[in-house]
């Protein structure tokens, strides 16, 4: 409703007095740099680091208690692995579908979440909250795996 009231008022020669707050030229590069590369850094650390520091978050699906979630490493690929209160395991890719950064599990939610940018997940891999917008490739856990 805002930016027809702003059109019609640019057509008119009639700019509102808020219409500064709508100006593509609003933000200032030299004042937002800072920020900008803070969490353009944070994100790279994530991104690369996750890979580097932390080949797996759990050594094997025995390590899982019911209703949690580790990453684990299954056939060689890092898998999102969460045992439900039933003691059913689930397995999702652990990478997200967004950028590609490792996601961990949220015991207190009950959620995949990406440290990238936000996105969270069901134990089952469906999105629950963006900027993903696919679910998580689901896995099947080897027999080997399972005991």
């Amino acid at each position: 409703m805002l930016a027809g009231k702003l059109i019609a008022a640019r057509i008119a020669g009639e700019a509102p007095s808020w219409s500064d707050l709508f100006d593509p030229v609003r933000l200032h590069p030299g004042v937002e740099a800072g920020g900008l590369l803070h969490n353009t850094a944070q994100v790279t650390r994530h991104f690369v680091g996750d890979r580097l520091r932390r080949p797996a978050h759990a050594d094997s699906v025995d390590e899982l208690p019911p209703g949690s979630g580790a990453v684990v490493r299954l056939g060689g690929e890092r898998c999102a692995v969460y045992r439900a209160p039933d003691g059913r395991l689930q397995a999702v890719s652990a990478t997200c579908t967004h950028m590609g950064c490792l996601v961990a599990f949220n015991d207190a939610e009950q959620t995949w979440d990406c440290p990238c940018h936000g996105s969270r997940f069901a134990p089952d891999g469906s999105v629950l909250h963006g900027p993903a917008t696919r679910p998580l490739e689901p896995h099947d856990v080897p027999d080997d795996d399972r005991r």
